[in-house]
């Protein structure tokens, strides 16, 4: 039956390429697009041009491709170029936005800044053939580009994206393909999972045990594979892996260059068991007798919020990843504190009775409050899971909450005054499988996530909402290849979602364009997307 079912994949598939191409295959789809008659064509001969240092991005990007996969680069010239970018901020009125206009004789490119550059220029070399984003070299010398008028801008200003690199490690290569494949669909944050119970995978100077003994797990080390991966992973030998402070100011200087902002999340007070059992002095009360497990079955996972010890933590940390992630948030977590958790602990008590806190919700917007001074104090704004604001925690007004549990949990959220970023399980999951057929790679505690689910996902209007993101958990992704097919086609998807205006998108004309060029472009770059 199995069999049966690939088959008509397979057949689907090619019956879908050999339809005729949607007018434009670009994706997210534009806001406005003209088609023209005849097409421009690019040669070794082409030459470029720009008004301004805010292109320099995106026609260095344009050059590398041409580079890596023809040979040559465009010669720059100072005027009557064949290929001119202009900056008009009187006639590109919306941040990110572009104007593209090609004709037979020329390209120009119109935007206020560097990131709408960079956009146009994506859009452009989503008109050339796909394999202008081959990572091989390619015979072709010339690229023909139908010509055309599009005038485009974002929905939303945050279109993110979330690796977790804390369950299951990626290393630098990877992190850098991640970042990369999200630019070439103008997706724009990365959020980076950083810390969790399974493991904590950034370099702190102040705190080396972070490192020396939190980023380790299994075989004589302190966190032993009864965590969650080992269920889908192996149960034997030493998994390790973190970033260097260097490495990740490498990461964070590449996402710069494709405009994307990386949004740093150490989880915190509960997913903290690779931080506990690497200071346990400075984050637990030895006098806590407390037990219990979280979701995951992890036990005794929780930073203890009436330490002094446990702030002075914590400032440490931020001040580390503040002049580390340029970006002005950071992510807190502050999801899944377990049941029982600081029920037993003579400190939390004490806490409670000094400042009057009725409960351990209460305790639990104590904690946050103090957390919230403390990224105040080095600059920086709080983003958290929907759980920050379940309380009555004294955050910010300018602090984002995640809307994670279901498309509804926004309501409630935005009454209470804060901006939201929607990424609800149902929809936005990317974790989850894409079906419940035999094979399927990913987690079935949700509902399946296919990517005609994720296209249709429909988010709530209003002034509030930041955005949309998928995130991408990694309990079950063993390697680079099961992070791809569960990523591909899906953020497809999400890119229209998080870009495109309501009314221009269409179910059946982006399965064109995903099954024209789409997959396309990730088959020559070698991503192994679902077919």
């Amino acid at each position: 039956m199995g069999v049966i079912i690939n088959i008509f994949k397979l057949f689907a598939i090619c019956w879908l390429a050999l339809l005729p191409l949607s007018a434009n295959p670009i994706i997210p789809k534009p806001q406005k697009s003209i088609d023209r008659v005849g097409e421009f064509k690019i040669t070794k001969d082409s030459t470029i041009s720009t008004d301004t240092s805010l292109s320099k991005n995106a026609i260095n990007y344009l050059q590398k491709h041409l580079y890596r996969v023809s040979g040559y680069r465009l010669r720059s010239v100072k005027k009557s170029s064949t290929i001119f970018y202009h900056l008009d901020r009187e006639k590109v009125k919306r941040s990110e936005g572009y104007i593209l206009d090609i004709s037979q004789e020329h390209i120009t490119i119109e935007a206020r800044d560097g990131a709408g550059f960079f956009y146009a220029t994506v859009s452009l070399m989503q008109l050339m053939d796909s394999h202008i984003w081959s990572i091989r070299k390619s015979p072709k010398r010339v690229w023909g580009i139908k010509c055309c008028r599009i005038v485009d801008y974002p929905r939303y200003s945050w279109r993110g994206m979330l690796l977790d690199s804390s369950r299951n490690f990626f290393d630098v290569e990877y992190i850098k393909k991640f970042i990369d494949r999200m630019a070439q669909y103008k997706l724009n944050r990365f959020h980076w999972h950083l810390t969790d119970d399974e493991g904590w995978r950034i370099e702190i100077k102040r705190y080396p045990l972070l490192t020396k003994i939190g980023s380790l797990r299994g075989d004589g080390t302190k966190l032993p594979y009864s965590t969650y991966p080992a269920i889908r992973g192996k149960k034997s030998g030493i998994y390790s892996g973190h970033y260097t402070q260097q490495q990740i100011r490498d990461i964070v200087a590449y996402a710069k260059a494709r405009y994307i902002e990386i949004l740093p999340e150490i989880d915190m007070p509960a997913h903290s068991k690779a931080a506990v059992v690497s200071y346990p002095n400075l984050l637990l009360d030895p006098n806590d007798k407390s037990s219990f497990k979280s979701v995951q079955r992890v036990s005794n996972n929780t930073i203890n919020p009436a330490m002094e010890s446990s702030y002075k933590f914590i400032d440490g940390v931020v001040s580390e990843v503040s002049s580390l992630f340029p970006f002005g948030y950071i992510h807190i977590g502050g999801d899944e504190v377990p049941k029982g958790a600081w029920s037993r602990s003579p400190a939390v008590k004490d806490l409670m009775k000094r400042y009057h806190l009725r409960d351990r919700r209460a305790v639990e917007d104590y904690f946050f409050t103090r957390v919230d001074r403390i990224l105040r104090k080095y600059n920086r704004k709080l983003i958290g899971w929907q759980e920050i604001v379940d309380g009555r925690a004294k955050l910010r007004k300018d602090s984002i909450v995640m809307a994670w549990k279901s498309p509804k949990s926004s309501h409630k959220i935005i009454k209470r005054g804060y901006r939201v970023v929607l990424s609800p399980v149902q929809y936005l999951y990317f974790d989850q499988r894409y079906s419940r057929a035999k094979g399927e790679y990913g987690h079935t505690w949700s509902t399946p996530i296919s990517l005609k689910r994720v296209y249709m996902y429909q988010p709530t209007n209003s002034r509030y909402i930041k955005g949309v993101q998928a995130n991408l958990w990694s309990e079950t992704l063993l390697n680079e290849q099961i992070a791809d097919y569960l990523t591909w086609p899906r953020a497809l998807a999400l890119s229209e979602v998080a870009w495109s205006s309501p009314k221009n998108r269409n179910w059946s004309d982006f399965r064109q364009r995903v099954y024209g060029k789409g997959l396309l472009r990730l088959k020559v770059q070698n991503i192994n997307f679902r077919r």
